[in-house]
């Protein structure tokens, strides 16, 4: 197991809205790169997908497609039911990040029954999910509670620090690329779309991710027991890169 070492900087991979609908032929040119240089990311899957932006051609063999990449060690995360959103105040988000939700705001009851349908169309199809991934990064209080009594997922790739931890019962992997940044130091996880990018976009990044490769690590390489809780310097590193972030959304 990993020892994160905050004087270097370790990344991992993460991929979201693995669906039915899917282009194979975009992700495929990931999968190709990371088995080529023994890659293995975190995959975020829609098990019901219903977002029309993620396609419209429909894969029956998408579930042997998933339980190829977990059997070749990619880490499967459950990203919510259906990829469907409402419209949502950021502040009412457990990270203050973030205006639409598949769960936010919805009662305890009703987000347990969206985990638990999710859940059981992944055991149905023989697929184990190790983190749970909110659509579009949002979730709140309720949504913890919620895995807490529907599933034993217990860490969750999002958040805004420098390094993994720990809130309650639940172990965060932040989150805060999406693209890729050189950095001296510290834990990051690079959030890649590969459906909605163009396949120049796609070859542009994985020469990106390959100036980086010797520091990218799987998930299952991260050492839970050296997680520490969320402390004073996580909550100023989160604070401050809200502020940045929200700068650079604005001017983009």
């Amino acid at each position: 197991m990993l020892k994160v070492n905050l004087f270097k900087a370790r990344y991992i991979i993460r991929l979201d809205d693995a669906c039915h609908q899917m282009p194979l032929e975009k992700w495929g040119i990931f999968e190709n790169y990371f088995n080529k240089r023994g890659i293995k990311p975190i995959i975020g899957v829609i098990p019901m997908n219903k977002d029309p932006k993620m396609g419209s051609s429909f894969n029956k063999n998408f579930w042997s497609y998933i339980k190829k990449l977990e059997n070749n060690g990619w880490s499967i995360a459950m990203h919510g039911l259906n990829h469907l959103f409402q419209k949502t105040n950021p502040k009412n988000s457990f990270f203050n990040f973030g205006d639409k939700s598949e769960f936010v705001g919805k009662s305890l009851d009703d987000q347990q029954r969206i985990l638990t349908k999710s859940l059981k169309i992944f055991e149905k199809n023989k697929i184990s999910p190790s983190l749970f991934m909110a659509p579009s990064h949002t979730f709140d209080s309720s949504t913890l509670k919620a895995l807490e009594l529907s599933t034993k997922i217990k860490i969750i790739t999002d958040g805004f620090s420098f390094r993994p931890f720990k809130i309650s019962n639940f172990y965060f992997l932040p989150q805060q690329l999406w693209s890729v940044k050189k950095i001296p130091y510290g834990f990051f996880t690079i959030c890649i779309h590969p459906t909605s990018m163009t396949e120049i976009e796609i070859h542009k990044m994985i020469g990106e991710i390959d100036l980086i490769s010797e520091s990218i690590i799987s998930f299952e390489e991260i050492d839970f027991n050296k997680i520490k809780s969320f402390s004073l310097l996580d909550f100023l590193f989160s604070k401050f890169y809200l502020i940045l972030l929200k700068i650079k959304l604005t001017f983009k």
